[in-house]
C-alpha cells in the first residue's frame, strides 16, 4: 500500500461520522441487486443500514440505505489498522440450503424480506413496453463468476432463434465473450448496466440464464423465462414470478460451476419447451 494512500486513509478515518456497521454483498451484480432488497426491507422496518457498494451504478438514486460508500480498499485498509471502529459485515450465504440466498443475507442484516420482494433499481421510465421485444442472454462466459454448468447448448439457442425471429424483435445482451447469435440485434459488450436495464424495462420479455441480468429484469419488473437446469434451484437464487425451466435430478442444487460428473444432463432442455414457455409468458403478460 503506497505511503500516500496510507496518509490519505488516516486523514479520512479521522474525520469521524463513520457508521457502527456497514454491509456488503461481495459477489457479482446479482448479489449486489439482492442487497438492494435487503436495504429496502431495512428502510421499511425503520432501521436503514449502511452499504459498502461494489457496483455503485446499482445504487444510483436509491434512497434506501442510510449511507452508501464505494471505496472498498479505503474501508478495509482503515479497519485493519483500527483507524475506524466500524464493523464491516459480509452478508455471506450458503448454497444448497433450500432457502433463498437473499433471505439468508437479510437475516444476517437483522431484517426480513417481504412476500413478493424484488431487487431495487431506480431508473427513469423508459416508456411503454414492447411486447414484440425480447432481450436475450445466451451465455455467461464473460461473467465474473462464469459457470459452464449454466450453459445451454448454443446449437439449441440458434434453433430457438429461428422459431422466434418471424414474430419477435430479438436483442442480444451480454459480454463480448458470449457466442454471437445470428438474426438478432447484437448489443453484446455495448451497454452499461443501466443502459441494459433501460432496454429490459422496455422489453416484453427477458429470455436467459441464471445470471445478473435475471436479477436486473426482476428489478425492472420485466417478465422472464429462465433456462435454469439443475446447478441451483430457483427457490434459492431465482424468482417465483419468472417462468423457470428447471430439471431436478437427484444431484440438483449441486452449486458446481465446472466439472459436472453427469455431463450437465440437467441442461438437456428441449427447444420446443422453451418456445412454449416464451409464448405462454408473453401472452400472460399481455393480459
Amino acid at each position: 500500500m503506497p505511503t500516500l494512500l496510507g496518509i490519505r486513509t488516516r486523514l479520512w478515518a479521522g474525520l469521524g461520522g463513520k457508521p457502527d456497521r456497514i454491509y456488503y454483498a461481495g459477489g457479482g451484480i446479482g448479489d449486489e441487486l439482492m442487497l438492494t432488497a435487503v436495504a429496502a426491507a431495512a428502510r421499511a422496518a425503520g432501521t436503514p443500514i449502511s452499504i459498502l457498494a461494489k457496483y455503485p451504478e446499482v445504487w444510483q438514486d436509491n434512497g434506501d440505505p442510510a449511507r452508501i460508500e464505494t471505496d472498498f480498499e479505503l474501508w478495509f485498509y482503515a479497519r485493519r489498522r483500527a483507524w475506524i471502529a466500524a464493523e464491516i459485515i459480509h452478508l455471506a450465504y450458503e448454497n444448497g440450503q433450500r432457502r433463498h440466498i437473499a433471505e439468508q443475507m437479510a437475516e444476517k442484516a437483522g431484517v426480513r424480506l417481504p412476500t413478493g420482494w424484488r431487487p431495487v433499481l431506480r431508473l427513469k421510465n423508459s416508456g411503454q413496453r414492447d411486447s414484440k421485444l425480447i432481450v436475450i442472454q445466451n451465455s455467461c462466459r464473460g461473467a465474473r463468476y462464469a459457470a459452464e454448468t449454466k450453459e445451454w447448448p448454443q446449437s439449441r439457442w440458434q434453433e430457438l432463434i429461428r422459431h422466434l425471429v418471424p414474430e419477435f424483435h430479438l436483442v442480444q445482451l451480454g459480454t463480448a465473450q458470449d457466442p454471437p447469435l445470428e438474426a438478432v440485434e447484437d448489443r453484446r459488450g455495448r451497454t452499461t448496466l443501466r443502459e441494459a436495464a433501460g432496454l429490459l424495462q422496455r422489453a416484453g420479455l427477458f429470455l436467459g440464464l441464471e445470471s445478473g441480468l435475471m436479477h436486473v429484469a426482476a428489478a425492472v419488473g420485466t417478465p422472464a423465462v429462465i433456462i435454469y437446469g439443475g446447478r441451483s434451484r430457483p427457490g434459492e437464487t431465482g424468482y417465483d414470478f419468472n417462468q423457470n425451466i428447471v430439471r431436478q435430478p437427484p444431484c440438483a442444487g449441486c452449486g458446481l460451476n465446472h466439472g459436472c460428473p453427469h455431463a450437465i444432463k440437467c441442461m438437456d432442455i428441449s427447444v420446443e419447451e422453451v418456445v412454449d414457455a416464451v409464448k405462454t409468458k408473453i401472452n400472460l403478460s399481455r393480459l
